[in-house]
């Protein structure tokens, strides 16, 4: 892997671990760490080396307290409509439609654009001391990675407008009660249970990978009918794959399958 001047990247075995590192900003999403997670992201895609990635911030206090602020400033309409605006979108969705899993570990503070980076993962998970939420309107402004409509099909319409709307943050517990994270873990354990989620995720198939996280996410996209057609479809497509192979005949040996992408 590059290296990057505000992220850490590290290989445990087959996983990636990606750090935002501006720790004295609380990891505050800057334009360039966009660029490099784009980058980071497409390298690790193309690496038959890397099964699964896990995101976590530097330090103790913060895992992306949101949008670097000085960069927003004398932002006019125009810059808007460029590459800046353009970027911000392309990130959480490339690593939502991401070939390999990915698994965020919020280990504090977890703001703004670094919520909505965190929502383009496979699982989020974070620690007790988490507080996450989209304060944008606090500045006078919305969500614009994405925030608005992922937050709506993670959690629903209500606490997606209180958290747009409000600005408030709320803790871990109660991000997981209403599904923005899995699970809360404590400080010194978050890192290894990513690792661990990351690690299950990665030793499944590629391609069912793919079609099962492509099929839930249709659910949100289209009717009931529409989206049972495309999982029969998916369902059709791995039954002639070598990996459907694989399984069962691992199954049947009692092994561990030995899984290609194909």
């Amino acid at each position: 892997m590059m290296t990057y001047e505000n992220l850490l990247t590290k290989m445990d075995g087959e996983l990636l671990i990606v750090t935002l590192n501006r720790p004295e900003k609380l990891n505050a999403m800057t334009h360039q760490m966009r660029v490099d997670l784009l980058d980071c992201v497409h390298q690790a895609e193309e690496n038959s080396d890397v099964k699964a990635i896990v995101f976590t911030g530097q330090g103790d206090i913060a895992f992306c307290a949101g949008a670097n602020i000085p960069e927003l400033q004398g932002r006019t309409l125009q810059s808007e409509m460029g590459k800046a605006a353009t970027l911000r979108k392309k990130l959480p969705t490339t690593v939502e439609r991401l070939a390999k899993p990915t698994v965020a570990a919020i280990n504090g503070h977890c703001y703004g654009a670094g919520l909505e980076f965190s929502l383009g993962c496979t699982i989020r998970v974070a620690s007790e001391n988490a507080l996450l939420g989209q304060p944008e309107i606090k500045l006078g402004q919305i969500p614009g990675s994405g925030g608005t409509q992922r937050l709506y099909r993670f959690i629903g319409l209500g606490w997606a407008m209180q958290l747009v709307l409000t600005g408030e943050p709320i803790k871990a517990e109660t991000a997981c009660n209403i599904g923005l994270v899995t699970e809360v873990i404590p400080q010194d354990d978050l890192i290894g249970r990513a690792k661990e989620l990351a690690r299950v995720l990665g030793s499944r198939a590629p391609l069912s990978f793919v079609a099962g996280r492509d099929a839930v996410l249709r659910s949100t996209e289209t009717d009931i009918l529409t989206g049972i057609d495309f999982e029969r479809k998916l369902y059709a497509m791995l039954m002639a794959t070598e990996d459907r192979d694989e399984g069962l005949a691992a199954y049947h040996e009692k092994r561990k399958p030995v899984y290609k992408g194909c």
